[in-house]
Parts: structure tokens; sequence; C-alpha cells
């Protein structure tokens, strides 16, 4: 039993940091897509301010 215990915490242990880092990486270009999605957005906005 105490073999199972050991077996099964260690793999749970090892991907903890792997899986961390590899779930801020999706993020990033989800972020870049909205910020340019919503300057693509603003831009005419920003063109008519400017214009005055």
């Amino acid at each position: 039993m105490a073999d199972r215990l050991v077996i099964s915490s260690s793999p749970r242990a090892v991907p903890v940091p792997d899986w961390g880092h590899g779930a801020i990486e999706p993020m990033l270009p989800a972020l870049l897509r909205g910020v340019i999605f919503i300057s693509v957005l603003a831009a005419p906005f920003v063109a008519a301010l400017l214009a005055g």
C-alpha cells in the first residue's frame, strides 16, 4: 500500500510545474488576438477623435 501511495503521488507532483507553465502559453496568443481585435475596433473612433 505504501508503494502505491508513493507511485501515485510522485507522477502527480512532477507534471504540476510543467502543466502550470504550459497553461500560460496558450493564453498569450489569445491575449494578443484580443488586443488586436480591440485595437481594430477602436481605430475608427480614435481616428474620428483625432480628426476633430
